[in-house]
This record gives C-alpha cells, sequence and structure tokens, in this order.
C-alpha cells in the first residue's frame, strides 16, 4: 500500500470505525474562547506533547475554531478536538491527519517523525486539518450520528467540499495528496456508475489498479465543476445536498465547457 494509501485510510476511516485511542489523560481549554471549545491531549507513556508543542496546537486551533465559525455558522456550540502524537510517515499530508468522530467531536493525528517534529507537523498543516474535520462538522459528516445516506458519490461531495473549502481560507495545498487527473471526468462517471454498497476502502482509499484516493479526488473535482458551472463559492455549495452539487457538476460551466 503507498504512503498516500495509507495516509487515507486514515481519514476513510470517517465511514467504517470509531475512535480507538485510549481517553485523553491530559487537558487544555481554550481561554476566553465565546464558543465551549475543549483541546484535549492523548498522551502515554510512549507519546507525549511537550509544553511548547500544547501551546502551539492549543494557539492553532482556537485561531482556526475562530475562522471557522464566522465562515460556517452551522459548527456546533460545543467542539471537543483531541490531539494525538503519532509515529508513523504522512509527509504527503504535511504531517497532520484528522476524522470527525461524532457531532462536534474531531481527534487530529500530528507525526512526531515529520521533520523537525511535531511542532513543524502543527505549523504545515495542523489548521489545515482543522478547517477540512471542522466543515464535517458544520455539514453534518461524521463517523457517528451521520446525517448522509451511504454512496461513494456521497461521500465524495463532502470530502471535495471539505477539501476545497479548507484549501480556499488557509492556502495549504498538497499537490500529491489532493490533485484530480485531467480525465476525472472519466472517473466521476465510474464513481456515479457503483452501487450504494460499493467498498469504501476500493473508492476512497486504494483501488486494485494502483489508483489513491479515487473518491477525495473526484469529489475536489466536483466541487471545482460546480463553481464553474453555477458561479456559487465553496460556501454556498455547502449549503446544498449530494445530489444538488452532483447536479450543478454535470450542468456546461460558465465559459461554455462542460464535464463531458
Amino acid at each position: 500500500m503507498s504512503i498516500l494509501a495509507v495516509v487515507l485510510l486514515l481519514i476513510a476511516i470517517q465511514a467504517s470505525c470509531s475512535n480507538e485511542h485510549q481517553a485523553p489523560q491530559s487537558k487544555e481549554v481554550a481561554p476566553e474562547n465565546p464558543a465551549a471549545l475543549s483541546i484535549l491531549f492523548d498522551e502515554d507513556e510512549e507519546s507525549r506533547f511537550s509544553d511548547d508543542d500544547k501551546k502551539l496546537i492549543t494557539e492553532i486551533i482556537i485561531r482556526s475554531e475562530a475562522r471557522v465559525r464566522v465562515l460556517l455558522p452551522t459548527l456546533p456550540e460545543e467542539i471537543e478536538v483531541t490531539a494525538v502524537a503519532i509515529d508513523r510517515n504522512i509527509d504527503i499530508v504535511g504531517g497532520v491527519t484528522g476524522r470527525a468522530n461524532s457531532p462536534g467531536v474531531v481527534q487530529v493525528e500530528l507525526s512526531k517523525v515529520f521533520p523537525g517534529g511535531i511542532a513543524a507537523a502543527a505549523r504545515s498543516a495542523l489548521s489545515s486539518s482543522i478547517f477540512h474535520e471542522f466543515h464535517h462538522l458544520a455539514r453534518g459528516w461524521t463517523i457517528q450520528g451521520n446525517k448522509f445516506g451511504a454512496g461513494i458519490p456521497i461521500a465524495a461531495v463532502n470530502e471535495g467540499l471539505a477539501s476545497v473549502f479548507s484549501e480556499e481560507f488557509t492556502g495549504v495545498y498538497f499537490e500529491e495528496a489532493n490533485s484530480y487527473p485531467e480525465h476525472a471526468d472519466k472517473w466521476l462517471e465510474e464513481v456515479l456508475a457503483l452501487p450504494e454498497d460499493a467498498n469504501y476502502g476500493t473508492w476512497m482509499v486504494e483501488h486494485p489498479d494502483g489508483r489513491d484516493a479515487i473518491g477525495y479526488r473526484v469529489g475536489r473535482y466536483l466541487v471545482h465543476r460546480a463553481t464553474a458551472s453555477s458561479g456559487k463559492g465553496v460556501l454556498e455549495l455547502s449549503k446544498l445536498s449530494p445530489d444538488e452539487i452532483l447536479e450543478l457538476a454535470k450542468e456546461p460551466s460558465t465559459d461554455g465547457s462542460s464535464s463531458d
């Protein structure tokens, strides 16, 4: 399995499992925050955050939450973010990955082996990951308490919206992990033809033919297509259903081109 597939497998857990980490042993609560934002650190004897790391992570999450709350008013009032230090190489996404476990509950994982350590990973991609996962909270795309039905097209739309939202408002983009090919319309055709019970791992993580993250890449393509045809930005699109976004993505763009 490629590095990208390993990274996206962590994210793909959003559709298949619950949090397997132990209960956090230490806790930081965001000071003077109008919302009930709790920031926790999951630690054991082998995996600990330094005080400086905790301070940096807390500051980034507080700033990110404040910005996302302005952009996405449907963000839950009470949010709990748990930070976990891992020893896996996830450089392809800047050393940070995450998942929205349930309404108001997010976990972020920061790589200890990222060049420069946890602090460098946090500076590289923590805001990007928080924007992505908080978009899921605002939209209701969570592992438990999910507001959406089954199917790869639905997953693709929701992941695409979160990816574009994060990219546009943080300026952080990882080409190797997020890009889609010039023939993305053909991938979209494949996704739309899938049965509702199509294997999540195959289409969102690693396909047997060697392609990685088809659903994530197609989702980003869908959002860009929907914007091109409707003139609606990611904030407006985030108010629409997956079906509405899929329909917009099928329409000709404002410059006369189409997705076919």
